[in-house]
């Protein structure tokens, strides 16, 4: 029997961040006319972008899902067409203001930010993310090689999730026509232009067990670009 994600569970609720000051921090009117940008520009590229989803049936709920982050913008822009689908799809997103500003994003196309205090102990942040991970129905989406890098270095943590919780890891890579990449930052970030054509291809590595992740240095480079 389908059992709706529950949204205020304690794991997801501390999830959440402190939101007196994620709040006061959008009060500011330097986030309210960035943000309204942002929003704008992101109508702008879902009204007017080509989007693609190949291998879109792997995507379902109560799985584990990764990309790499340089894509983090795409993933957001196709989780408006996910959502319509898919009712729990939740995000792994730093808690300070940078995070902010994807938490918006997010929301206005369908999905949800989980927010991580940057500096935060591993322990204690694995945790409350198996915590929200373990619920049956819920998605959660992780960037494969952090926020911080090194560019397209994969990081454990994703499979260790989907361990704990027997889920099935599925991620997307992206083909762009027409964007503009910051090759300035560490994940060559990229903003797709208008009138642009994205891509997602959807891929499957399977459930993770404690034999395949003990050997992941092995398979990681099965991680399609």
């Amino acid at each position: 029997m389908w059992k709706k994600p529950d949204r205020n569970s304690e794991g997801i609720a501390e999830l959440k961040g402190d939101r007196k000051l994620i709040q006061k921090r959008k009060a500011r009117w330097r986030f309210k006319l960035l943000n309204a940008c942002f929003l704008t520009y992101t109508k702008l590229i879902l009204k007017t972008c080509k989007f693609e989803m190949i291998n879109k049936e792997l995507f379902r709920d109560g799985i584990m899902f990764a990309f790499w982050h340089e894509d983090c913008y795409s993933m957001e822009l196709i989780l408006k067409e996910l959502s319509k689908t898919y009712s729990h799809i939740c995000a792994i997103v730093t808690a300070n203001t940078r995070g902010d500003y994807i938490e918006d994003t997010l929301r206005h196309n369908g999905g949800e930010a989980l927010r991580i205090p940057d500096g935060m102990e591993m322990k204690t942040a694995f945790k409350k993310m198996l915590e929200a991970v373990k619920q049956p129905e819920l998605t959660m989406a992780v960037a494969f090689d952090g926020p911080s890098g090194p560019y397209r270095e994969p990081k454990k943590l994703v499979f260790m999730l989907a361990k704990e919780s027997q889920k099935e890891v599925v991620y997307s890579h992206f083909t762009y026509k027409r964007v503009f990449r910051l090759k300035k930052r560490w994940d060559k970030y990229v903003i797709p232009l208008p009138f642009s054509r994205v891509t997602a291809h959807f891929e499957s590595l399977g459930t993770i067990d404690k034999k395949r992740l003990a050997s992941y240095d092995e398979w990681k480079q099965e991680i399609l670009f």
